[in-house]
């Protein structure tokens, strides 16, 4: 499993590491460098030339050391420099006074950056690191956009140069990169968006330092075999009750096609048994496009109401899981009707319409609950805007999380779980997802899981996985335009 690490815990881990230890830093820098030049070396013909852009801190020091290297294995660099070699400090000044001593074309920056030297193969970025804190301006600034400019392939040094470390901002301007080498662990900031557009191909390389040394918190990255793990073992002597009993509550007059995709990805995702609860203007569109679904009608109106909630309620006596919210509607009369089934202990998912009900009008989602929301869903829940969302999604997740006592399934193309303590991305996904009813899919799928004993926290990071997969194999089929939140649930595949 990948785990992401922040730029200041990787800074006191490093510094512990190195006092612990005696280990050189020169040296760190040099591991560092040599990763650059290894990944330099799979993307441009050797002896190239190449152009390195350097910062004067240590992001540059490695720029430096990259360039050093790349001419030791027969290239040509050239170099921009922010500062001179005697300017710099420390393992950075070293390396910058070696390469100097190398004979490499360094030019210092003053002002506007030059045009990109004939004849370059590509570019390293080395001007700033993860720990940046501010928008570039000055030279930097005119070097940033002479790289982005020049149409060659960039190397990233650590992270874009304008990428928040911790969170994935954009300072301003920024290098995009199609190739970031970062070091020991992934950083926040690659992965957020819109930090994960700028990185492009992402490459972790180990510069040495120990794992025991690394003790550092960070956020989980579940892989294909950190899922498969989670799911229940399906034995030959086993019938559909072994496996859960989903009950969706979802659909009003003209979203039936909502209900219906849930209650499909639940039964895809291997809950034994799946019954819509629906008002009857859904029955009929459920019945014929799912029919191993079973339906019970709670409401004849054209959405379900408070009548419905005693019927509601013998409906979830020992159901596995429920599944609350796709197309239900915006009425109070409806939250009415499902506030009990939201507040209960039974294992749920949240989401859509009822996440809009729970913000309006109040109340707290009973234990065992999987909230679901989109940024806008999310920013009701917080009593903040979409775009405070949008910059501190791992913060505003583990601030619901801690608020309501469920685990928090904040969506995006990045998806950021929380649940406690325990914190996870989901990467998987494509554009293609960007289509009405991929959300109703998960819904489903989280539901069928927790249905098989999964815990919220496992049914979420399982979910969210098998989610984006199910939509890039569409997406690899159809194309993002063609593609449905129905072929999503096709191709889904939990095994």
């Amino acid at each position: 499993m990948l785990r992401t690490i922040s730029p200041q815990d990787m800074q006191e881990m490093e510094r512990a590491f190195l006092d612990g230890t005696g280990y050189p830093s020169l040296l760190l820098m040099e591991h560092a460098a040599q990763a650059v030049t290894d990944e330099l070396q799979r993307r441009v013909p050797q002896g190239s030339v190449v152009l390195f852009v350097c910062g004067g801190g240590n992001n540059g020091g490695d720029g430096c050391a990259a360039a050093r290297l790349w001419m030791q294995r027969g290239g040509r660099a050239e170099v921009w420099m922010l500062r001179g070699p005697s300017q710099m400090k420390g393992d950075a000044g070293i390396n910058a006074t070696l390469l100097n001593a190398c004979g490499a074309s360094l030019n210092v920056l003053y002002g506007e950056a030059p045009e990109i030297p004939e004849g370059c193969a590509a570019v390293v970025d080395a001007l700033f690191g993860t720990g940046l804190d501010r928008a570039i301006d000055g030279a930097a600034l005119f070097a940033v956009r002479r790289i982005n400019e020049s149409g060659l392939p960039v190397v990233a040094v650590d992270i874009p140069s304008g990428i928040d470390g911790a969170t994935g901002q954009v300072l301003g301007e920024a290098v995009s990169a199609d190739v970031t080498v970062t070091f020991h662990r992934p950083k926040h900031g690659h992965l957020l968006y819109p930090g994960r557009s700028y990185t492009g191909k992402l490459v972790v390389a180990d510069i040495g330092i120990l794992p025991e040394w690394d003790g550092a918190q960070g956020i989980d990255v579940p892989e294909a075999d950190d899922v498969r793990v989670l799911l229940p073992r399906r034995e030959a002597n086993s019938y559909k009750g072994t496996y859960g009993h989903v009950l969706t509550v979802a659909g009003s007059e003209g979203m039936a096609g909502a209900a219906l995709l849930c209650a499909r990805a639940a039964l895809r995702s291997g809950a034994g048994l799946v019954t819509a609860a629906c008002p009857l203007p859904v029955l009929q569109t459920l019945q014929t496009g799912e029919c191993c679904a079973m339906a019970e009608v709670v409401s004849d109106g054209a959405a379900i109401d408070a009548g419905a909630e005693e019927a509601l309620a013998r409906l979830a006596r020992h159901k596995s899981a429920l599944a609350i919210g796709p197309g239900l509607g915006r009425r109070e009369e409806t939250w009415l009707g499902i506030r009990a089934l939201v507040e209960s202990d039974i294992p749920k998912v949240v989401d859509a319409d009822a996440l809009f009900l729970l913000a309006r009008y109040g109340g707290k989602p009973g234990a065992s609950t999987v909230l679901t929301p989109h940024p806008g869903e999310m920013a009701r829940l917080c009593g903040v805007r979409a775009e405070e969302i949008l910059s501190s999604p791992v913060e505003y997740a583990q601030q619901l999380a801690a608020d309501t006592g469920a685990c928090v399934l904040l969506k995006g193309a990045t998806t950021v779980i929380a649940c406690g303590e325990d914190l996870a991305m989901n990467l998987t996904g494509c554009s293609g997802m960007a289509t009405g009813g991929s959300g109703d899919a998960l819904t489903g799928i989280i539901a069928g899981l927790m249905a098989q004993g999964l815990t919220p926290w496992d049914a979420a990071r399982a979910g969210a996985y098998y989610h984006g997969l199910a939509g890039e194999r569409a997406e690899a089929e159809l194309g993002a335009r063609a593609m449905t939140a129905a072929d999503l649930i096709r191709h889904l595949r939990i095994e």
